[in-house]
């Protein structure tokens, strides 16, 4: 009897494992690359420790077959993935935005490597996925991401075949509006960049012999740096309420 309930135990502990650990492999802030892998571990080991009393009712009876095992854990890394992915791609719309200063500031082809992206960004690109990060453990909305890891038992069951389908579709819709809100955050440099370059070519007109584009170099980029500073705040606060009100979305819509 008392094997049965270990076994039972740790079948839990498992299952609620594969998903939170999944999850937390990919989500900003506890996925970068500064992070090491055992912290990660660990922190999903104990956090699957406390839970699984709470997910006792939720979880399938042990099944018989490794396979079938195999394809209960599958899905329960599928689902965990899917929600950590959700939240980077929420976190992907600073970088999109952050990409529209630098090229409307003349600093595009100033390039570093992006730890939130594990890509090249640019410089404004960086600054303002970094500072996304920070903000969202700063603003206690990390909780809103480990709640959500929680609450998607009662969306997703264990051991049932995830919804691939409605994964893929949100996806789809996700890239695009990720895409629009990062050009509504950078909708003041779009506009100032549109006016600076308008003046640019009439100035380029009345005098042809003058080398425009280097006399406005320099004041582009200060301009550009001047936004940024601006909008900086209205920017992370912007971006807190699409990634709470998408992310609570995603859960009751999927």
């Amino acid at each position: 009897m008392l094997e049965k309930i270990l076994v039972g135990d740790l079948f839990t502990v498992l299952m609620i494992f594969s998903r939170i650990g999944s999850g937390l492999m990919i989500m900003p802030g506890f996925a970068e690359v500064y992070v090491s892998f055992r912290a990660r571990l660990l922190l999903a080991l104990s956090f699957s420790v406390v839970l699984a009393p709470i997910m006792q009712p939720y979880m399938p009876s042990l099944p018989n077959s490794p396979l079938v095992l195999t394809y209960m854990l599958g899905g329960e890394i599928i689902i965990g993935i899917a929600i950590g992915t959700v939240c980077r791609m929420l976190v992907a719309s600073l970088h999109v935005a952050g990409m529209i200063y630098s090229a409307q500031s003349g600093l595009s082809m100033a390039t570093q490597f992006d730890m939130t992206q594990s890509t090249q960004g640019t410089l404004m690109g960086n600054l303002l996925s970094m500072t996304g990060v920070v903000f969202l453990f700063t603003s206690d909305l990390h909780y809103t991401m480990l709640r959500g890891m929680v609450d998607s038992y009662n969306l997703f069951s264990p051991g049932i075949a995830p919804p691939i389908n409605d994964f893929a579709q949100y996806f789809s819709m996700l890239v695009g509006k990720i895409f629009l809100v990062g050009v509504k955050l950078s909708a003041p440099a779009i506009v100032v960049g549109l006016l600076l370059y308008l003046g640019v070519g009439i100035l380029a007109r009345l005098m042809p012999q003058m080398q425009v584009f280097y006399i406005i170099q320099s004041p582009q980029v200060l301009l550009g740096i001047f936004l940024l500073m601006a909008m900086f705040t209205s920017i992370l606060l912007e971006f807190a309420d699409f990634f709470r009100t998408d992310f609570a979305l995603f859960l009751g819509n999927v």
